[in-house]
């Protein structure tokens, strides 16, 4: 009785069938994560862009304090830039030296990666107004270098910035400057247009950066090419001092980086050319047309 009791009310343990996931429950998952990553991983990159874009201005913001503190202490003249020959082969002249001098390329001449033309005072007026660093001239979004100079252990080159030839002393007439832009060497000659809206200093495209001064284009074709790697857009540095992205819309004028150097570049027939009217707007000219 006893036995037959414990027998009736004794509690029987249950017994449940353990699985894993199928096949298809898997692949289900696998599916899902890769729509997320899909979805995610344009917008962490674009973020990425927009934080750099914001790094690059506060930096040619630095640059346009320190070039207004050397007009205010050089009773209003601006210092300038140069191209050609006097980029390549630069004179240490501590009185009249330009903004920075160098000339970039894609190979390992050490200009790619000497500073001493970016502060020392002898060659760049605006080195002992940046507290000697080098770092504001480099843009974050510009991380290009060809397979010799990765050979050669470079992290990077020194330089993205580049400023406008037609503003400070310069040699800006001895080059392809088209008649329609005026050399202004003080802050008073800011007319058309005034300084709110004249660039000094952008981000070049890797491609066309060598030397330091940058060329407005001509009506419908690019002397030198501004950079596009801020989602499509350029960072500028104006006359009164403010920085700001501007985006391009011509797609001319978002070139991928091809690590080689760039040539002067007609826009294409059916182009509008909405991105160098921009420009020259906002370029020192001699009247109000542009």
């Amino acid at each position: 009785m006893t036995t037959a009791a414990s027998t009736h009310w004794g509690h029987r343990p249950s017994k449940r069938s353990a699985r894993g996931f199928t096949l298809i429950e898997l692949l289900v998952v696998i599916a899902i994560i890769a729509i997320l990553a899909g979805m995610l991983l344009p917008a962490l990159s674009k973020a990425k862009t927009k934080a750099e874009g914001i790094a690059c201005m506060n930096k040619s913001r630095q640059l346009m304090l320190a070039w207004q503190l050397y007009n205010t202490d050089s009773a209003d003249r601006m210092p300038g830039a140069y191209h050609g020959g006097n980029a390549q082969n630069p004179v240490a002249n501590d009185r009249n030296a330009p903004m920075m001098v160098g000339w970039l390329d894609w190979d390992v001449r050490a200009d790619n990666t000497n500073t001493l033309y970016l502060v020392d005072r002898r060659y760049a007026s605006l080195g002992p107004y940046l507290g000697n660093s080098a770092a504001v001239y480099k843009c974050p979004s510009d991380r290009f270098l060809s397979s010799n100079q990765k050979k050669k252990g470079w992290s990077q080159r020194v330089r993205s910035m580049s400023a406008n030839i037609v503003v400070g002393d310069g040699n800006a007439d001895t080059g392809p400057m088209d008649p329609l832009y005026t050399h202004v060497r003080k802050t008073s000659d800011f007319l058309h247009p005034g300084p709110s809206e004249a660039w000094v200093f952008l981000d070049e495209h890797p491609d066309s950066i060598n030397d330091a001064g940058f060329f407005s284009p001509a009506p419908r074709e690019w002397i030198d090419l501004p950079a596009s790697y801020h989602n499509g857009a350029c960072g500028f540095a104006f006359a009164d001092g403010h920085s700001e992205i501007h985006k391009w819309v011509n797609p001319s004028s978002r070139v991928r980086v091809k690590l080689v150097d760039f040539g002067r570049q007609t826009l294409p027939a059916a182009e509008q050319p909405v991105d160098i009217r921009w420009m020259s707007y906002h370029t020192p000219r001699v009247s109000e047309a542009y």
